[in-house]
């Protein structure tokens, strides 16, 4: 005797672009109606905020809530790499402990990558699951991490104390996203060009269209910060974001649990996860995810996919907007251990995306060590 439960869980939640610069005006009301209806008697809300936006933005913030008459109550969290831990997790919450969020009640989280995937663990094991908006402040989080269900923190293995890039996580939605690009303006050129690594990304695999705009206003558009001027024209950089959240929607959406494991939007994600956790390292997710980019170039290159003009188209796109195109740790040993460690993530297979042409690329599992290294060389010829 036994049963067999089939249950198919729903899952939607919308991303909407918001006018330029409004989020935070008292006389738009989407922010507020984001966290829920109006209604009587319910006047105060819950918003973790990463520490560097309520810097800037947080007198905005609270002013925003009190011209509504509502009561904010904030969790502060530092939004940087190295606080991507479970114990941020916890502190949050704690928080809405203290706060005691309802079972149906929204929170907002409010801040860069790292500060959305906190929040989106803490959401789905708060009272084992409550809703929450999200609300990117950086390029790389509006275009990557506000779009998907994934969240996730690294975690340090007491066993073998070592860490692993988001080993523990969950696959949990958001009720909506509101993206409003001025917060763009606010953030340093570095980081900009980091949001465009993630770009970059989706324009190899997926858009001609995409690449073209990048090698035509990248480097422009890092130095305005995505402000219009003389040298973009007028609706560029909202269309390179438009652009970049559909190509996600599009990849995400039917395949939202990732049961499927030859995924385009893998592309970068191979090398990267290994080169962002060498102690010490300066590089940011996007740097590292274009130099994963450019090194899976090459390879495709020497396997014969790509010509050695579209090597060079790429790799002059990509220094034009400040991207790396190597790393001094990018070495033989953990180009492997990159390979081996993407054989138990995507489940007994290397399922390394390689671009075909630019706009079109396959998965492949064959690499061997004697083939990374060979790609290894032949990146020492270029002038990163």
């Amino acid at each position: 005797k036994g049963w067999r439960n089939v249950f198919t869980l729903p899952i939607s939640y919308d991303v909407n672009l918001i006018p330029h610069g409004t989020i935070f005006d008292s006389s738009n009301p989407q922010l507020l109606n984001s966290t829920g209806p109006p209604v009587e008697g319910y006047n105060r809300r819950f918003a973790v905020i990463d520490n560097s936006v309520d810097e800037i933005y947080g007198s905005s913030i609270r002013n925003y809530f009190k011209a509504q008459g509502i009561e904010l109550t904030t969790c502060i969290i530092n939004g940087g790499e190295d606080d991507k831990r479970p114990e941020a997790v916890d502190k949050l919450l704690d928080d809405l402990c203290a706060y005691k969020l309802r079972r149906r009640e929204p929170f907002l989280a409010i801040g860069g990558g790292v500060l959305l995937d906190i929040a989106g663990m803490a959401a789905c094991l708060y009272r084992r699951g409550v809703p929450f908006v999200r609300v990117p402040t950086t390029l790389l989080a509006i275009v990557d991490a506000s779009v998907g269900v994934k969240n996730g923190v690294d975690y340090c293995c007491g066993v073998t104390n070592d860490t692993y890039k988001n080993r523990i996580g969950s696959f949990y939605a958001p009720s909506s996203c509101l993206l409003d690009n001025f917060f763009i303006a606010t953030q340093d050129k570095r980081n900009v060009a980091n949001g465009f690594g993630e770009i970059l990304k989706l324009a190899l695999v997926r858009s001609v269209d995409l690449f073209d705009l990048l090698e035509s206003h990248g480097a422009a558009l890092i130095e305005s910060r995505f402000a219009q001027t003389q040298s973009v024209p007028d609706c560029v950089s909202d269309r390179i974001i438009e652009l970049s959240i559909q190509i996600m929607l599009e990849e995400l959406g039917p395949n939202l649990w990732e049961y499927k494991l030859d995924r385009c939007v893998d592309y970068g994600h191979t090398f990267s996860k290994l080169l962002e956790m060498v102690p010490g390292a300066d590089i940011m997710h996007g740097e590292a995810v274009n130099v994963d980019g450019f090194f899976c170039i090459v390879l495709s290159y020497l396997r014969g996919y790509i010509d050695m003009d579209t090597v060079n188209r790429v790799f002059k796109c990509m220094k034009s907007m400040k991207l790396p195109t190597n790393s001094k740790d990018l070495q033989s040993e953990l180009a492997w251990q990159s390979c081996k460690d993407a054989i138990e993530h995507r489940h007994g297979e290397q399922r390394i995306p390689l671009i075909t042409e630019i706009g079109e690329s396959i998965c492949v599992s064959d690499f061997t060590k004697e083939e990374l290294d060979r790609a290894l060389e032949m990146m020492k010829t270029f002038d990163h």
